[in-house]
């Protein structure tokens, strides 16, 4: 590739092979981390970085994917004329990081935000960045801590990885904790179900969310390319500013990033919130070494995160602080093989250090007169991954088979050490199969087995401390999908997922000072074992895009956090317990989505969860479950600019589980407006507005809705990305 010189537009047509015009193929631009996707005339347009060589990957469900080399800039001044060919139903989107394999295949539709999208949301967090798609709420405490919730599912069961290996923080075993990955250095966002998620383990009842940071290139021009942004946001007074430069050469590319993000305490209808600032650093460098039969590359990082949790607003007497730190070190070697039947060799290692301390400040006539260092955490990660691609043969179309190496060590301090000490390992091995069926169905199954080892260690608090846990577990899928029609497509999928209990879950027996809460943990708990079925049905017509998905899950030995009625003397702290019931989680959701034309399209979005506890047959509400949410939006796009209005509906919550509240319904109006511009690269721009009615509302999985705090009042933001 040369250097780019001047951004250009492509554009051109994707039609079947009998000249139907394919609505909705994804167009995708990976060298620039950018894509798009036709209107109802199969019309696409999408902005290139430059002159040179460039791919462009087309896709669309029941079609195989066409990877489509252009020249700029003789290419930007044609109109590009592309045919898709049926094949089997699949998608080829890649799903981790570094170009794991070409093929990884999945029943449905992955969600998946490329860098523009991500730089048009809030990303004050991982959970503000994908709150409210489909199915995915927000668990939060505060902005800094807000984590995905995905169909009801929160903890270890919804995995949040980094270039698919597991991050090593905590931000699963508590609502304060945060993930500590910034969402302003990732360039992709997937959502990963079905038989592909088995990956990355046993417990993902919900899901995968993976993020991508491209610490490790895989694709680059020559010379230096890069971006550099900046973000600030009214409603947290916040300014984030973020940089990546590459340099890439014929075989080798090396790049480096950094941001930093300073944010004030929440504005709400009611005030501020004190206490519920933050601020993070995060940097990294890697590089990448491309051979004959495939690449090799590594990355370190650096995360640095401090943030508050909103206290009483009329106590300013007390202050609780988090603060956490990781590094990163990541490396991923893969081979393509010159065999028949197997095509490629991957083996991706991590290790994380992470550290965490949770701190309490007294303040007396707006004097600091004490600090205590309540919780200590660090923790030890390593993770090592060995996976092998085969192709065709007979009636098997693909598989990846993989064994993973976890293990970690957890060392816990502070005044209110929570738990014992931890050592751990877990080895698994599993196998994901697709098999071609007649009238171009789809077979896709998976299977996982592995093995855990937890035992806990004594320290200054747990002294008695040495219980040692073994657990074989195993974990499996099946789907099924395929066309009804010419514009219908359908699917179902069986799985079982496996959850061994966490070190809190067994061992707490401490005050949690950051969440409120005297826990305490229960040895005996059993292993988690969800049951799930999933059926979707898609359809697509020149001006309509329609999906329907019905899900449902049963739980055996399903672990929350009750109130026992009872209270820490010392500090007046409400004691809870770790505890099981067989419970479901039933569902569904639907999006539907009309283009009156090429430019203008309409969209309503829906979805609904209901949650249950089984064992003593008062089918209970289970706790935290998001409420009923309606939501319609309309953008109008010509390219160069675009603008957007929509309107969210939160209904009524008041099936709650005991000594939890109900949250009152509400409506959030957004709008927000872009620009695309440039010559010599790309100017992205969004001004948009959240709340803009300055509603008074409360999120019913926020953690501090019972300290009567509201969510976050008018919001303006305004965001900028060049790419060069």
């Amino acid at each position: 590739m040369t250097n780019p010189l001047s951004a250009q537009t492509i554009s051109g047509y994707v039609t079947s092979a009998d000249e139907e015009p394919l609505s909705g193929a994804s167009i995708w631009l990976p060298a620039q981390e950018t894509g798009t996707v036709t209107n109802h005339s199969g019309y696409f347009e999408i902005s290139s970085p430059g002159d040179g060589y460039w791919v462009l990957v087309v896709r669309y469900l029941g079609y195989q994917t066409l990877e489509k080399t252009i020249t700029l800039p003789e290419d930007a001044e044609k109109t590009l004329m592309i045919t898709l060919e049926l094949t089997i139903i699949q998608t080829e989107e890649l799903l981790v990081s570094g170009k794991l394999f070409d093929r990884i295949s999945r029943y449905q539709p992955t969600q998946t935000y490329t860098a523009v999208e991500i730089q048009q949301r809030n990303t004050s967090s991982i959970g503000t960045l994908l709150d409210g798609e489909s199915g995915v709420a927000m668990r939060s405490m505060g902005h800094a801590p807000a984590r995905p919730v995905v169909r009801g599912m929160d903890g270890e069961r919804i995995q949040v990885l980094q270039n698919g290996m597991k991050v090593g923080d905590f931000s699963a075993t508590g609502h304060d904790h945060a993930v500590i990955i910034d969402p302003a250095t990732v360039d992709r966002v997937d959502i990963v179900r079905g038989p592909a998620s088995l990956m990355y383990g046993s417990s993902a009842m919900g899901g995968i969310v993976n993020v991508h940071t491209g610490d490790i290139p895989n694709l680059w021009a020559n010379g230096i390319s890069g971006y550099f942004g900046a973000e600030g946001q009214s409603g947290t007074e916040s300014l984030n500013g973020n940089l990546r430069l590459t340099h890439g050469s014929d075989n080798k590319a090396f790049t480096i990033r950094s941001s930093l993000r300073n944010t004030g305490n929440m504005q709400t209808p009611v005030g501020e919130i004190p206490g519920s600032d933050s601020r993070s650093t995060s940097l990294a460098t890697g590089g990448t070494w491309r051979h004959a039969n495939g690449f090799s590359g590594g990355s370190i990082q650096f995360t640095d995160k401090q943030y508050g949790i909103p206290e009483d607003p009329f106590n300013q007497d007390e202050e609780v602080k988090l603060a956490m730190q990781r590094i990163s070190v990541q490396g991923v070697s893969h081979h393509k093989m010159e065999r028949d039947f197997l095509e490629a060799l991957e083996a991706r290692i991590v290790y994380n250090y992470y550290t965490h301390e949770e701190v309490e400040y007294e303040y007396e006539d707006n004097k600091l007169i004490n600090e205590d260092l309540e919780l200590a955490i660090d923790h030890h990660f390593f993770q090592s991954d060995l996976l092998f691609q085969h192709g065709s043969h007979g009636w098997i179309d693909n598989g990846t088979a993989g064994m993973t190496f976890e293990w970690r060590d957890v060392s816990v301090g502070g005044d209110e050490a929570l738990t014992p000490d931890a050592r751990g390992i877990t080895v698994a091995g599993y196998l994901i199969e697709e098999i071609r069926l007649p009238h171009n169905w789809n077979f896709q199954s998976g299977v996982r087995l592995e093995w855990n080892r937890i035992k806990a260690i004594s320290n200054a608090d747990f002294p008695a401390a040495g219980t040692v846990c073994n657990h074989g577990v195993w974990a499996a899928s099946i789907g099924i999908s395929g066309p009804l029609t010419r514009s219908l497509v359908a699917g179902i999928q069986l799985s079982r997922a496996h959850r061994t209990p966490s070190l809190e879950e067994l061992f707490a027996d401490a005050i949690h000072f950051a969440a409120g809460a005297y826990e305490v943990g229960d040895e005996n708990l059993d292993n988690e074992v969800g049951y799930g079925l999933d059926l979707f049905m898609d359809y697509h017509s020149d001006r309509w895009q329609l999906h329907m998905a019905l899900f449902g899950n049963r739980i055996t030995n399903y672990i929350s956090l009750r109130p026992t009625g009872n209270y820490e003397p010392d500090r007046g702290y409400p004691i809870l317990e770790y505890y099981s019931s067989d419970a479901e989680i039933l569902g569904g959701e639907a999006l539907a989505k009309y283009n009156p034309t090429e430019r203008w399209n309409l969209s309503l979005q829906a979805d609904y969860i209901h949650g249950s506890e089984l064992s003593d047959n008062s089918r209970q509400a289970l706790p935290f479950m998001p409420p009923v949410r309606l939501s319609a939006r309309t953008e109008y796009d010509i390219g160069k600019w675009w603008a957007a209005i929509g309107i969210r509906r939160v209904f009524t919550q008041n099936r709650t589980a005991e000594s939890e509240e109900k949250t009152d319904e509400y409506t959030l109006t957004n709008a927000s407006v872009g620009a695309r511009l440039g010559t010599t690269g790309l100017h992205h721009i969004t001004l948009s507005g959240d709340n803009l009615f300055d509603i008074t509302w409360r999120d019913h999985l926020s953690r501090i809705e019972q300290r009567d705090i509201p969510m976050m009042g008018r919001n303006i933001r305004i965001s900028y990305r060049y790419t060069f």
